[in-house]
């Protein structure tokens, strides 16, 4: 009788789940807990109960961290890997919850590496800003805890979408955990095999398959994005070698060779192109310079000059550096320039403004570490 009452319980949260009107937060939780605790006497001996009780633990987590408890979230989330697992290895379903509930994992735990638009919080150039190390070992749990999950997805069939699925997913969620730990490189090598493991799936009909699009329209977005922060000779020729850099991004990379000072003929050796197609692209493609003036106050706040001094431009076949210097001499001789001793700061991105860590080309004026 009580197995029945937590399994109508059960049924109960299912309603709710799917947003079924009337159900606070609180409420939610309410439920959650009482239901735990109603399914955990029986899913001692029952594997099946055992993997219903790991994704209850689960719907718990996403509620602690959809409400800004993530230590919560964490200790849930904990439970409900332990309790999928166990069920893991006698079915399929398990095994997928299972997995899932490791990427839910590593999503809390790195958690604090992104901001508020769910971008990657430090960019890790050699002057940026580092994250406290406590978050760095939760970074890095993440990655293994990803890891994990793509090793339960490539164990089972491959001949079922919804593996194939499920193992594209995972490998977008490394992606985006490596991308967090600043590595960008990793980050776009996982972007690239998941879409590629994406565009393998069997193609559904209507609403799938338009979901199936969003989703290959995202994974490109990173992409290029993670590219954009690749360096050229350790990244873009390295994902190139491995065939790993998309044919239909080769114009990006050759560009972002160009940014970074290389001269024509290292990127036509570099990238594996003839030279005379590396001079046809750099004349051909052009790259958006965005910059931003700031001056220091006396309190120590940096405040955005107006435009011209906060702009964008197209830029075609120029360096980064060029650019910057010449923004630089402009600013020196205009009306605007502060007097000494008040300090003003550059920052030069490559298509959009983003951390100071992020951009191509930073300077302070005069140099030194900056007060904010």
């Amino acid at each position: 009788m009580e197995r029945c009452a937590a399994l109508r319980l059960d049924e109960e949260w299912a309603r709710i789940r799917t947003g079924r009107p009337g159900s606070a937060p609180g409420e939610r939780e309410r439920i959650l807990t009482e239901l735990i605790a109603a399914l955990a006497p029986h899913a001692v001996d029952d594997p099946a109960l055992t993997t219903t009780l790991g994704l209850r633990y689960g719907d718990l987590a996403r509620h602690h961290f959809d409400v800004g408890g993530r230590v919560d979230a964490l200790a849930a989330a904990a439970h409900a890997v332990r309790c999928c697992a166990a069920g893991a290895r006698h079915d399929a379903r398990s095994a997928r919850a299972h997995a899932r509930a490791l990427v839910d994992q590593a999503v809390y735990l790195a958690e604090p590496l992104s901001d508020e638009l769910g971008l990657p919080r430090y960019a890790f150039h050699p002057q940026g800003e580092r994250p406290p190390a406590e978050d760095l070992l939760a970074g890095a749990a993440a990655v293994e805890s990803t890891r994990r999950a793509i090793a339960v997805w490539e164990g089972l069939d491959q001949e079922d979408p919804r593996n194939r699925e499920g193992l594209a997913q995972a490998y977008a969620f490394l992606g985006d955990r490596l991308e967090e730990l600043g590595r960008p490189v990793d980050a776009a090598e996982w972007a690239v095999r998941a879409e590629r493991a994406f565009r393998a799936v069997r193609p559904d009909a209507g609403p799938g398959e338009r979901a199936r699009t969003a989703v290959l329209e995202h994974l490109g977005d990173q992409l290029e994005r993670r590219l954009r922060r690749c360096p050229f000779a350790e990244g873009l020729t390295r994902l190139r070698g491995r065939g790993l850099l998309p044919e239909r991004l080769l114009g990006l990379a050759v560009v972002a060779g160009r940014i970074e000072g290389m001269e024509p003929e290292a990127i036509a050796s570099g990238l594996g192109l003839e030279r005379a197609e590396v001079r046809r692209i750099l004349r051909s493609h052009s790259w958006r310079a965005v910059w931003r003036f700031d001056v220091c106050a006396d309190g120590g706040t940096w405040t955005p000059l107006a435009h011209p001094w906060r702009g964008m431009d197209a830029v075609t076949d120029r360096t980064a550096a060029a650019v910057a210097a010449e923004l630089a001499d402009a600013f020196r001789s205009s009306g605007v320039l502060p007097p000494e001793p008040v300090r003003w700061r550059f920052a030069l991105w490559w298509d959009e403004e983003d951390h100071l860590d992020g951009s191509r080309v930073r300077m302070t004026y005069p140099p030194g570490p900056d007060p904010s």
